[in-house]
């Protein structure tokens, strides 16, 4: 039997709320904070997409977005807080930039990164991520039942996705918000992140 997923309402009411906080921040107009802040508002577009396609039930692609939004929130981050200015012209010009787990490396010896979960996300996720992104046999086994070859995903794998997805979008818009220097939207957004995972 196909997968059935009813997305609670307020994964969209969240995802609004996130994109209202930063509407109106004002940032430097230079190119580092420029680059950056289009990686982690692409990263914020991820996790719009992925809340869509899950109302949807369009349960592939929305797994496959989650590697993406990863990516996009971490170039961000390393291109404001670690790249050179060499590194964030080439990168403007459309140089590839360091792979991940260099840019990790780099992160996570600023105070901000200081506890490496960025590396634990990885090292549990990124097989998994990838899997998902570039068709793996991981993602193939979640399209077969006994009855038809349809989408065959558990509930709690579906949450899992919308989890991440959640979580690195509020991430994307507390470096949005810090680029902006705007410190009383960053800890908005972390304050209505812990209500809204209990954490």
């Amino acid at each position: 039997m196909a997968t059935t997923f009813k997305l609670d309402s307020s994964a969209a009411d969240y995802l609004n709320w996130l994109g209202r906080s930063i509407d109106e921040c004002e940032m430097p107009g230079n190119l580092r904070v420029r680059v950056a802040a289009s990686c982690l508002a692409i990263a914020q577009d991820h996790h719009h997409a992925i809340v869509v396609l899950l109302d949807h039930s369009l349960f592939a692609s929305s797994f496959a977005l989650l590697r993406c939004e990863f990516e996009a929130y971490v170039r961000g981050e390393w291109l404001a807080l670690c790249a050179t200015d060499e590194e964030v012209e080439a990168f403007s010009k459309g140089e590839e930039p360091p792979k991940m787990g260099r840019l990790l490396e780099s992160l996570e010896k600023t105070p901000a990164f200081a506890e490496k979960i960025l590396s634990r996300v990885k090292a549990n996720s990124w097989d998994a991520m990838c899997a998902y992104t570039h068709t793996g046999g991981l993602h193939v086994q979640r399209w077969g039942t006994d009855e038809a070859i349809e989408p065959n995903y558990e509930p709690c794998e579906i949450q899992e996705v919308l989890s991440f997805a959640e979580t690195f979008g509020a991430l994307a818009v507390v470096g949005v918000a810090y680029l902006a220097n705007n410190d009383k939207v960053a800890e908005d957004v972390l304050a209505k992140f812990k209500e809204r995972t209990g954490k």
